[in-house]
């Protein structure tokens, strides 16, 4: 699967300091199908006389393998005259060529770039830093951006003889908000692209919501800028509206977002659907942890690097600082991803367990070398909850 990436360079030059700059990804939307996917890329350089050994971390999550900002081998696109096909293939001065990993060199003099994505699979604002750390010195950047969910979005497309129509289809939108709670906006919002569809047409494009008021267009998350009724269009990137749905009782609504013209594949009209009820929630009761701790020891004739990745989200299960008096702890914090083990050489991984409901829980955690020795840990758990004494 290939990356469009939203290129944005930004040098990184090794010394003895580093300057903390931010990457923005801005606003994602998603649904229960599909994240929506938004990429950035570093370009990481080597100034040193002698080759660099270089790890990638985050400082909110212990996988770059499941988490909604993740490193990423770049890709381009190849064209293969002999099959006449194109297709996508690691790029020469991608950093890393495989999901997950985070170690990787870089000889005297030369650079490389490093692909960041954001898939968002949560309504929140998320905020955390990207270590990158070589044998001189450590690179910090902030990351930013906002995970918007999105209501139900249905097209159909039938043909219609017309002709008003370039390609000679007409489309008809549906976008819908179900199990909504009265008197509270939703947090899915629906998001609508707005592309210039005819560089000819200088008349203003305007729309009207026919229906319940419960749907609203949203300034503050729109990219379009939005004055009254009407919507600029933009001259060369697409922008987009967002509506939101705020039901004031409890029912079923519904409304028409139309256009004065077609905007985006031929479409001029979205029918607005939502249904709201009466909801308490009480939130969540937390319980306590525990925690358990596994060896690792390094039994090969040299020093190794190794990763540890997870093949869940699941929040339950994290690392953690061990004490022991014997052996040390193979991460000095709890964001750590990395750690190194000189030959014969062992430390001790450890994982809290702190369940949030009644349940049983596992999670396979996957520690790997830089010479590609492998180790799976699955981790299992119920939760139960605790009775309070009297």
């Amino acid at each position: 699967m290939r990356y469009k990436a939203v290129i944005a360079f930004i040098l990184i030059i090794t010394s003895s300091s580093a300057f903390a700059d931010t990457i923005n990804f801005g606003n994602s939307f998603f649904n229960k199908d599909r994240a929506n996917s938004i990429s950035q890329i570093i370009t990481v350089e080597n100034n040193a006389s002698i080759a660099m050994e270089y790890t990638v971390s985050f400082s909110s999550h212990i996988s770059m393998q499941t988490s909604d900002i993740k490193a990423a081998p770049l890709t381009e696109e190849i064209f293969d005259n002999e099959t006449k096909e194109t297709f996508s293939t690691i790029a020469e001065d991608s950093c890393i060529q495989h999901y997950g990993e985070t170690v990787f060199s870089i000889a005297a003099g030369h650079k490389c770039r490093l692909h960041l994505t954001f898939s968002p699979t949560e309504v929140k604002e998320y905020s955390e830093k990207i270590y990158i750390k070589s044998q001189k010195d450590t690179l910090e950047y902030n990351i930013t951006g906002r995970g918007i969910l999105m209501p139900d979005f249905t097209i159909l497309y039938y043909t219609d003889n017309s002709g008003e129509n370039i390609d000679n289809k007409r489309a008809e939108y549906s976008i819908k908000w179900q199990n909504e709670t009265a008197g509270t906006k939703s947090d899915k919002y629906a998001f609508i692209k707005i592309s210039k569809t005819n560089q000819k047409d200088t008349s203003p494009l305007t729309y009207e919501i026919n229906g319940d008021a419960a749907f609203q267009i949203d300034s503050s998350l729109s990219t379009c800028k939005i004055s009254g009724n009407e919507i600029k269009e933009p001259e060369d990137n697409s922008c987009g509206i967002v509506i939101s749905f705020l039901p004031g009782s409890a029912g079923d609504f519904s409304a028409k977002l139309v256009f004065n013209k077609r905007i985006l594949s031929g479409a001029k009209e979205y029918t607005l659907y939502g249904s709201a009820s009466d909801v308490l929630d009480f939130g969540t009761v937390y319980f306590g942890g525990n925690v358990q701790k596994i060896l690792i020891s390094n039994t090969s004739d040299i020093d190794q690097h190794y990763s540890i990745l997870s093949e869940s989200k699941d929040s339950n299960f994290r690392l953690v600082v061990v004490n022991n008096k014997n052996l040390p702890s193979c991460i000095s914090n709890n964001n750590e991803t990395n750690f190194m083990l000189k030959k014969g050489q062992s430390c001790y991984l450890g994982f809290t367990f702190a369940p949030d409901r009644n349940a049983d829980f596992t999670k396979k955690i996957i520690i790997m070398s830089n010479s590609g020795e492998r180790r799976e840990v699955t981790l299992k758990g119920s939760g139960i909850e605790k009775l309070q004494e009297n």
